[in-house]
């Protein structure tokens, strides 16, 4: 049952997250499809946390479910938060974050496939912290500029995540592309997204310019 649940939300999760994906950023489509996608990605996340507990799973799923979890849960506290900023709860979660990615790292075999993609997750994982843990130190500009950012980033990371091991499990004669793939075109994605949106001002105000 726990499988099904998980499969089942899985696949309609990134079926949903493809939406707020792919649609205008704060239009109405991007909000319904991102409560769709949440909704689905917290069973997901939920049957993940249950079948590492109680199933004992491969390492590098551990990492996923946690990398995977953090991203679904900060992207979602970027929105929280957009007008106190970092709270130290928010600080307590990243410690966390990082604390887990050592111990992954350090339990991790790095000659083997599963290892090094236990290894790669922890690095992106404990990095994602650590940016999170600087925050509170140039609060103001991430709340004037870099919240959106932080925002989008860390949900199409939460998508792809769920992607690459939805891939990694149900493609396993393809390992380890079928869940390298998926990690490639997110990071892609995410540094597009990121170069776009800081290149937003300059475009807005050339646009003025050439409008006068």
């Amino acid at each position: 049952m726990n499988i099904v649940l998980h499969v089942g939300a899985g696949i309609l999760g990134l079926s949903a997250g493809a939406v707020p994906l792919l649609s205008r950023k704060g239009g109405p489509l991007h909000r319904r499809g991102g409560r769709w996608f949440v909704g689905f990605a917290a069973v997901a996340l939920t049957t993940a946390v249950i079948a590492d507990v109680f199933f004992g799973p491969a390492l590098w799923l551990y990492a996923v479910t946690c990398a995977f979890g953090y991203d679904l849960i900060a992207g979602l506290r970027a929105l929280q938060i957009k007008r106190t900023g970092p709270r130290a709860s928010d600080a307590l979660l990243a410690a966390a974050a990082i604390a887990a990615s050592a111990v992954l790292m350090r339990r991790a075999d790095p000659h083997t496939t599963s290892g090094m993609i236990v290894i790669s997750t922890g690095a992106f994982l404990a990095a994602m912290g650590f940016y999170d843990l600087s925050r509170p130190f140039w609060r103001n500009l991430w709340i004037a500029r870099i919240r959106p950012i932080d925002h989008g980033v860390k949900m199409t990371a939460a998508y792809f995540a769920m992607m690459s091991a939805g891939a990694g499990n149900l493609l396993r004669a393809f390992q380890p592309f079928s869940q390298i793939a998926p990690s490639i075109i997110g990071t892609a994605v995410m540094i597009g997204f990121v170069a776009y949106y800081l290149a937003r001002p300059q475009r807005i105000a050339i646009a003025k310019l050439a409008a006068e």
